[in-house]
């Protein structure tokens, strides 16, 4: 079996597959991803593919996040005026719903 098979195979423990890559990256990159690595876990035991992961997937929830957001910006933005005002008095009901429950 190659070694990309072996790599991307699933393990015990239900961890996801991942896929051998390999980058050419600045120095200045790389020493940043060492910084983080130490910064992360002070035993030395955490890989720099495994912060570069992180780094990865922080930025695609963060991407996710705004993706929503704009969405529903998108939404509300594009409401009639009658829409609007009735659903900013539903929020002003809500909200003095919320207070007389917390008093």
């Amino acid at each position: 079996m190659t070694r990309s098979r072996d790599a991307s195979r699933m393990k015990k423990g239900g961890r996801e597959r991942k896929e051998r890559k390999s980058f050419t990256l600045a120095r200045e990159s790389i020493a940043l991803l060492s910084e983080l690595c130490a910064a992360r876990d002070s035993s030395g035991r955490r890989s720099v593919s495994a912060v570069l992961d992180d780094l990865l997937r922080s930025l695609n929830k963060e991407r996710k996040r705004r993706a929503v957001e704009q969405a529903v910006t998108r939404y509300y933005n594009g409401l009639s005026e009658h829409a609007q005002v009735e659903d900013q008095e539903w929020g002003e009901f809500s909200w003095a719903e919320f207070l007389d429950g917390t008093a």
